[in-house]
């Protein structure tokens, strides 16, 4: 399956609805007052038509499952953020953007049914983006239902690190069959990448969710516990996708993900993009039960409970160790 021009748009797309995400995070957000939802929704929904709007350009036959909807839109934010939406789209499109465009690129492809169909979460990591921190703009492609591409632009990629790199975003990406890369968010030779080797769960870097909600932290302690991991073992908490990247990467071996509610249903977009990496950078992926993940059944994983994300090598163990660690 030859993806390279979807790839090359998708990857121009991403980098384009970062920057519009950069630029609201700079305007917008106070640093010393980072409760607000405000600049998060004018983020999240500036973004979103971005995409759509390049979407409906490159691939207007294509289908598309979108976090936003422009219903919300229209109801829930004022005429001031609304105008805000307009001038940073206008500003990364070009000419004027009237807010019924902006209507249609919010729900651009969402009622059709297609072969394909894009999976879009236009900011991915609510809390990440407020602190100036771990936050994506993710796109994925399903192809009959299986993700065969995805793309994550991540502008605080290395916004925690002791030492980092001048650009702190990343741009990773992956298509069936052609390997998972890696290259600065600004632009750069892109290096390939790989999970890790490593087969100790001991030495395994252990990646959560900040999100208690996303997360079941009393059930990650007795998993640890039962794969013999000590206070000293590696861990890392951060937001958005950009876990899936660190995976990919070899920056992390496992990645849990199991809400304390039982009633929570994982959404689409918030792996479709991350599994096309890691699983193309030689990782495994599945539920906490151990089944294969199933995108096939609309915005939500119906047929699965939690994730988890290893290099493989330490797949096997972690099933084992979430089994005997239930109740």
């Amino acid at each position: 399956m030859d993806l390279s021009n979807e790839l090359e748009t998708i990857k121009t797309i991403a980098r384009m609805a970062a920057s519009i995400c950069q630029s609201i995070q700079e305007e917008l957000v106070d640093a010393a007052q980072k409760n607000g939802r405000e600049p998060v929704t004018i983020a999240d929904y500036a973004s979103q038509a971005l995409i759509g709007h390049a979407l409906a350009h490159n691939f207007p036959d294509d289908a598309v499952i979108a976090e936003e909807r422009s219903e919300e839109y229209m109801l829930l934010l004022s005429d001031q953020h609304r105008m805000l939406v307009q001038r940073f789209v206008t500003d990364a499109i070009g000419g004027y953007i009237f807010e019924d465009d902006i209507c249609v690129w919010l729900d651009f492809g969402k009622q059709k049914i297609a072969e394909r169909t894009w999976v879009i979460d236009p900011i991915d990591g609510t809390k990440g983006f407020l602190r100036r921190g771990h936050y994506c703009v993710a796109i994925g492609l399903l192809v009959q239902g299986e993700p065969v591409l995805g793309v994550l632009a991540s502008p605080g990629f290395y916004s925690d690190e002791v030492d980092p790199p001048p650009d702190l975003g990343t741009l990773t990406y992956a298509s069936q069959g052609g390997g998972a890369f890696m290259e600065a968010l600004g632009g750069g030779e892109p290096e390939p990448i790989r999970v890790s080797a490593i087969n100790d769960p001991q030495r395994a870097t252990l990646l959560t969710s900040f999100e208690a909600a996303h997360t079941d932290f009393a059930l990650i302690e007795r998993v640890e516990r039962a794969l013999g991991r000590g206070p000293d073992a590696p861990r890392r908490r951060l937001d958005s996708q950009d876990k899936h990247s660190m995976l990919a990467a070899g920056m992390g071996d496992i990645y849990l993900r199991l809400s304390p509610d039982p009633n929570f249903v994982e959404k689409l977009w918030d792996h479709a993009a991350g599994y096309a990496i890691v699983t193309e950078a030689g990782g495994y992926v599945t539920d906490v039960d151990g089944s294969p993940l199933d995108f096939s059944s609309g915005s939500r994983m119906l047929k699965n409970r939690g994730v988890l994300m290893t290099n493989g090598h330490l797949h096997q163990a972690v099933l084992d160790a979430i089994a005997a660690s239930k109740g």
